[in-house]
């Protein structure tokens, strides 16, 4: 009997370290998801970034990228900011991204006391520009008819949303002159959903947000904010060719929390590199909507967002 007690003991303990050699090998390899992410968004559905990311999930979903969940949650209470400041506070937490693009970075910076020490890059996904819209019953029908309007008295209101929308009328307002009102929404959405309400004269908008009501005629685009005209439905020409010193481009990322594992962020870096990589992406977002193909890993966004700022910080 006491051998047969030695015996299943002895049994016990082997089963014990090969069980937890087999825990430890798998702790050594890659990290994954082991629960649902939440994926936040700091503008409303609707607008550019919410595009954005949608886009991402569904192709993380579609093509078998990330095999958990992905919640897409929309805090957009103080512009944005609460979204934010959540994100960067969060401590050793791996399944929560950020969309983060200029727009946000600025007032990140400018007005909320963040910086870049309170997030991780994890990539950079593509450029975006931006073009004013009136409109289809507007009375101006060029870009001319705004500024000669602007230049005989007339008042115009602009929408648009927060931050790179914004930088946009301040360069028109310094470069163009004359009296205009900004009307700021929380989203590309609601701008022009004001713009199709008569409740603003022109909205800013990028053509992803924008690209189904400029396709069908219910707005028309005056100018382009970028350094080159876009394609159809959006031609028009760019503040340059006008003769103003306006151009405006955006980069659209993503981040994680500031200390997000090491482990984690070489995960979703290569995750949003299959995202950027695949037909899908390139053919239903950046060539549908207009963007510019511009993915960079974790290292490289890191070293790109900073640029912008350092540039805000100024």
């Amino acid at each position: 009997m006491k051998k047969l007690l030695t015996l299943v003991l002895m049994a016990a303990l082997a089963s014990t370290a090969v069980f937890a050699e087999g825990q430890q090998e798998k702790a050594e390899g890659p990290w994954t998801p082991t629960k649902g992410v939440e994926w936040v968004v700091t503008s409303s559905a609707g607008g550019g970034s919410s595009i954005f990311t949608q886009n991402i999930v569904e192709i993380m979903k579609n093509e078998g990228i990330v095999d958990k969940n992905i919640i897409i949650n929309y805090k957009t209470d103080g512009g944005g900011a609460v979204g934010r400041r959540g994100v960067s506070m969060m401590k050793n937490e791996a399944h929560t991204l950020l969309t983060f693009n200029s727009g946000d970075l600025q007032p990140f910076v400018q007005r909320e006391g963040g910086d870049l020490d309170g997030l991780t890059p994890l990539a950079v996904m593509a450029l975006d520009g931006q073009i004013l819209l009136v409109n289809m019953d507007s009375p101006y029908k060029s870009m001319e008819d705004v500024i000669a309007a602007l230049k005989s008295g007339e008042r115009l209101i602009i929408g648009g949303s927060k931050s790179d929308d914004e930088a946009i009328y301040d360069a028109m307002k310094a470069e163009i002159g004359g009296d205009m009102e900004y009307l700021r929404s929380d989203s590309t959405g609601e701008a022009l959903t004001q713009l199709l309400g008569g409740h603003v004269d022109m909205a800013i908008a990028k053509p992803a947000a924008s690209f189904d009501l400029v396709s069908t005629g219910e707005l028309v685009p005056m100018v382009t904010a970028s350094a080159s005209r876009f394609g159809e439905p959006f031609d028009a020409p760019t503040f340059t060719e006008l003769g103003y010193d306006i151009e405006f481009q955006i980069y659209r990322g993503v981040v994680g929390p500031a200390d997000m594992p090491a482990e984690a962020v070489a995960y979703w870096s290569d995750a949003l590199a299959k995202v950027a990589a695949t037909d899908t992406w390139k053919n239903e977002y950046i060539n549908k909507f207009l963007l510019v193909d511009n993915h960079l890993d974790a290292d490289d966004a890191k070293v790109y967002m900073q640029k912008f700022e350092d540039m805000y910080s100024k």
